[in-house]
């Protein structure tokens, strides 16, 4: 229950807290997932190329389909530390604008003050 009070736009602007969004990817499942489909990839090549050794198909697969998972680790986790730096930065000027709008609307208008100080 409340107490019957309505919130008027300067208790809620004394009482806000600023913060801000970032939208980041979770890194361990974006590398992850990464890493799955560039397994997948290595093992359908595996099968579809011809097998040079003579250690066999299954070898063959398992060894491309490792070359793969690698590669899409290492290239999603470049994509994922891009994406967070982009997110950090962007963060940062999303920080900055909030605290310059709270330090001028903390600053007196002209039509508030006079010579002698506040009406």
């Amino acid at each position: 229950m409340t107490d019957g009070t309505e919130p008027t736009p300067d208790n809620v602007r004394d009482s806000a807290i600023p913060a801000t969004y970032r939208r980041a990817p979770r890194t361990e499942r974006f590398i992850l997932t990464g890493a799955g489909i560039g397994l997948l990839v290595g093992l359908v090549l595996g099968a579809i190329l011809p097998a040079g050794t003579g250690v066999g198909r299954a070898v063959g697969m398992l060894l491309v389909g490792l070359a793969g998972a690698l590669a899409g680790g290492l290239i999603t986790g470049a994509q994922a530390a891009i994406i967070e730096y982009v997110s950090g930065r962007s963060a940062d000027r999303q920080r900055a604008a909030i605290e310059a709008e709270t330090m001028t609307s903390l600053e007196p208008h002209d039509d508030e003050w006079t010579a002698d100080g506040p009406r």
